[in-house]
């Protein structure tokens, strides 16, 4: 879920003022695929519900 946006480059799961608290940090996991990330295990399990 790491997008170009109008906001630069970012995961598109949360809000950008987030994002940029939260960037160094999350970065590990977008460059991942979302591999261990607790936002995109939240998303994927919230979608496996609809």
């Amino acid at each position: 879920m790491y997008r170009s946006t109008a906001d630069g480059t970012r995961c598109i799961l949360i809000p950008p003022e987030e994002w940029r608290i939260s960037r160094a940090q999350l970065e590990k996991y977008c460059n991942n695929g979302g591999s261990g990330c607790s936002i995109y295990a939240r998303y994927m399990s919230a979608r496996g519900k609809s």
